[in-house]
């Protein structure tokens, strides 16, 4: 499903339950907003944690139909370390999924509260098994001296961009070239996601335009849009 296609899909279901127009802007708002609460979502929101069991009902790493769905925005990419043991974040980091050495080894992660057991430990020596803290703008890691690691990680979703030129009539037309800020403004980027996971998202769009509707809904609409038209 192209973003044209999300686009007409949120025009219908809007139209059909007389909730106004959706310009091309609200569009682009919204369905942005909706993608990053669909991430949030599979990552695991904190919401539905339960008294003594930090562990949400969705979430990264629960199971494969997760991991199929976040695939899309999972990257991989080699850290640079400092000699202090510090390195910045990758570009539009969000969540880390894996750790480990440029020797496939695991680094793990630790809190700070447990810095002081794990940096001195004897059975363990960070030395021997490296670990990694989560820092206001990046990770730190001992030894300090490990130099480089490889890390598996979610990023940021990229925007999803209806984009547009006007007619003779000052009406917005779907442009679909691909954007670039220099040389095309006015084209338009493609979602990532499968087509399952856009209708989740497309749902919560929706609802931030107003319009509270399951994905099972969204789909039947998106059917009726190919056997009738709009």
């Amino acid at each position: 499903m192209d973003v044209n296609e999300i686009y007409t899909l949120i025009q219908f279901i809007v139209n059909k339950n007389q909730q106004g127009f959706v310009n091309p802007s609200q569009f682009n708002l919204s369905i942005n907003q909706g993608q990053k609460s669909y991430a949030s979502y599979l990552l695991g929101s904190f919401q539905s944690y339960t008294p003594g069991r930090p562990a949400a009902k969705v979430e990264l790493g629960q199971n494969s139909v997760v991991r199929q769905r976040l695939a899309p925005i999972i990257v991989e990419d080699n850290l640079t370390i400092d000699t202090t043991g510090f390195s910045p974040y990758p570009d539009e980091y969000l969540q880390t999924d894996a750790m480990r050495t440029t020797g496939f080894q695991r680094v793990r992660f630790v809190q700070q509260d447990s810095l002081y057991s794990y940096y001195n430990s004897t059975i363990d020596p960070v030395s021997s098994n490296p670990i990694y803290l989560i820092e206001e703008s990046g990770f730190r890691f001992y030894p300090v001296s490990l130099g480089t690691a490889e890390i598996s990680y979610v990023k940021n979703p990229p925007d999803m961009k209806w984009g547009y030129t006007l007619d003779a009539n000052n009406r917005p037309v779907y442009n679909p070239t691909v954007y670039n800020a220099t040389t095309n403004p006015s084209g338009s980027i493609q979602p990532v996601w499968d087509t399952a996971s856009i209708l989740d998202i497309i749902s919560r769009a929706l609802a931030i335009i107003g319009v509270n509707l399951q994905s099972q809904v969204v789909e039947q609409y998106a059917l009726d849009i190919k056997r009738n038209g709009q």
